[in-house]
């Protein structure tokens, strides 16, 4: 299996988001996890937003994506697997601290807000 393919073909549309809208950008995985956290553990009851491929809802079911080039490619995730991939793919994007900590202190800066996932972000 090439390196570029996901391990699970469930996880396909997923891989997708996170490689063609949060692409390498730190500030942008920091939003979808905040995005996500803020559905699953309030305050919100919804969260939607449209990246350059994909269109992502967040509510009380998980996260639904549907891509915007084509009808029939769309994945329906659990908060906590998603989760624990965006998690893996930040660390990927951002392996070392220093450059994390800045991105998540401007993050917090921008938004006013402690970040939902400060605690396990290290």
């Amino acid at each position: 299996m090439a390196a570029s393919e996901p391990t699970h073909p469930d996880y396909g549309a997923l891989g997708s988001m996170l490689t063609s809208d949060v692409q390498s950008d730190v500030t942008s995985c920091l939003d979808v996890l905040a995005w996500i956290e803020d559905v699953w553990h309030g305050p919100d009851d919804q969260n939607s937003w449209q990246g350059n491929s994909w269109r992502v809802v967040v509510d009380g079911q998980g996260i639904h994506l549907s891509d915007l080039y084509s009808d029939d490619w769309t994945g329906d995730y659990q908060f906590s697997e998603v989760h624990e991939i965006a998690l893996a793919y930040l660390a990927f994007i951002s392996p070392d601290g220093p450059t994390l900590r800045t991105a998540l202190n401007t993050w917090e800066s921008e938004w006013k807000r402690s970040h939902p996932c400060r605690d396990h972000l290290g």
